[in-house]
């Protein structure tokens, strides 16, 4: 007689235990959907960071579940928390690095030290952000090879971006003759700078001697441009300056070395050397 009750009383614990796994389980989905949406809402939102933080929440919110499930089934659930707990303490100094990228990347995404589409230097190595993760960011040569960089490396380190100020300046040097007119050159370098419509007006164009070198006077030319405009005319503004220079009659020197010789009326080398010649053919 007391053998139904036993069954009847286990079946509805092991429901129960079902129905608290269940709900659970329900629950976590409908949190974890609801924190990735909200933190979606917010300015400058990141979906990978959104997602991140939904899933922790998920996670806890199932362990809670499941723990709970077993606490119903009257598991003692102190050895299991302890064991979870040296495992993840475990687990953390194992994979001590990948956490500590993960921290960073979460400070990288928060923060923007920069985005999708900036030219940054990271870690020394320069290239333009295609994707910011977890653990790594991904980024793109100039000569198109991807570069994957640890964001623990990136936001413990340097980092240069290219992008952020909108606007960069260019400079870059040319040699002139020391036969030419410092003043005149100077005047071709800016005015034929200021004529490229990528160029700032304001601030001007400027040119300055910079150095004094073995075979020509080093004249610096700086200008201001829009940063996508940066990497084209520094590769556009040689040749028509150099035409500009060539119209002027101002000289780009090729590197040349001056070689002295000297008459010497007296050596006694060499008189030694011709009575030393004069015995031999005695």
């Amino acid at each position: 007689m007391t053998v139904a009750p036993t069954i009847m009383s286990k079946a509805l614990v092991f429901v129960l235990a079902f129905l608290v796994l269940v709900s659970g389980r329900w629950l976590a989905n409908h949190i974890g959907r609801n924190v990735e949406n909200l933190l979606n809402k917010a300015p400058n939102a990141d979906p990978t960071l959104s997602r991140f933080f939904a899933s922790i929440a998920k996670f806890v919110l199932l362990f809670a579940a499941i723990m709970g499930a077993l606490a119903v089934l009257g598991v003692n659930t102190s050895g299991i928390s302890g064991m979870v707990l040296g495992f993840g303490a475990a687990l953390a100094f194992i994979l001590k690095d990948a956490l500590s990228d993960v921290a960073a990347g979460v400070m990288l995404m928060i923060f923007r030290p920069y985005n999708v589409g900036d030219e940054v230097e990271i870690a020394g190595i320069k290239g333009v952000v295609q994707s910011i993760e977890i653990l790594a960011t991904r980024m793109k040569t100039r000569n198109n090879i991807e570069i994957i960089v640890g964001n623990g490396k990136a936001w413990g380190g340097v980092i240069r971006n290219h992008t952020t100020m909108g606007k960069r300046r260019l400079d870059k040097v040319f040699g002139m003759s020391y036969d030419a007119d410092i003043d005149l050159a100077i005047q071709v370098l800016t005015t034929t700078a200021a004529k490229d419509p990528r160029v700032y007006q304001d601030p001007p164009p400027w040119a300055k001697v910079v150095k004094l070198n073995d075979s020509s006077v080093d004249i610096e030319l700086r200008v201001w441009c829009d940063y996508n405009d940066h990497r084209a005319i520094k590769m556009d503004i040689s040749q028509p300056i150099k035409q500009a220079l060539d119209a002027a009659g101002i000289g780009i020197p090729y590197p040349h070395e001056v070689v002295i010789k000297q008459q010497v009326k007296s050596s006694k080398a060499r008189d030694r050397l011709k009575r030393l010649a004069a015995l031999r053919n005695a």
